[in-house]
């Protein structure tokens, strides 16, 4: 089971109160782990106030935007999911239309307003180990499904329901203990 490139969205029942309704997409999962990125919890920065932590200037067009919590792990750095082809120092090519970069040089590109396409910014991401990831899906902590980019790129905060829709799924009809067929 490879889940790069999918949701995994809680349950009602998650037992990390961190990833209460949270909507992650795996950017990686092999045989080592697994490595995703929240794209639902507002932080409490936006764009301008990373750009002037880290002493950059911007084009008066640049939109400023919220900044996500991507997860608890590395929760100083700065991880981007963008649209477009055009790489940077750090990028990883999730899929033809979508990536995640980590370099400061992209952060700089969306200060001079050159980043043509849809980014979100976050803080931090999630890992598991070797293993981890697949056990918590046995537990039932976690649905899996497939990304929809669109909903990745959406502002609004209610993504743990539309991740819920793409499975057929309304969040009232989940219940809080789980069980296996």
């Amino acid at each position: 089971m490879n889940l790069t490139n999918q949701f995994l969205i809680a349950q009602p029942n998650m037992p990390d109160e961190r990833f209460s309704e949270a909507v992650i997409l795996i950017c990686e999962h092999n045989e080592h782990g697994a490595m995703g990125i929240r794209v639902n919890q507002l932080s409490d920065l936006d764009f301008v106030e990373v750009l002037a932590g880290l002493n950059i200037d911007s084009d008066e067009a640049v939109q400023n935007q919220p900044i996500f919590n991507g997860g608890p792990v590395n929760a100083e750095c700065g991880f981007i999911l963008h649209r477009g082809e055009k790489q940077f120092g750090s990028s990883l090519q999730l899929t033809p239309s979508l990536a995640l970069t980590t370099s400061k040089d992209i952060i700089a590109a969306i200060a001079r307003n050159d980043l043509k396409g849809e980014w979100l910014m976050t803080l931090g991401c999630a890992t598991w180990d070797a293993g981890q990831l697949e056990q918590e899906i046995a537990d039932n902590d976690w649905l899996t499904g497939p990304v929809d980019e669109n909903l990745v790129f959406d502002l609004n905060e209610d993504k743990w329901s539309q991740a819920l829709g793409l499975l057929g799924i309304k969040p009232h009809q989940l219940v809080n203990t789980g069980g296996h067929a």
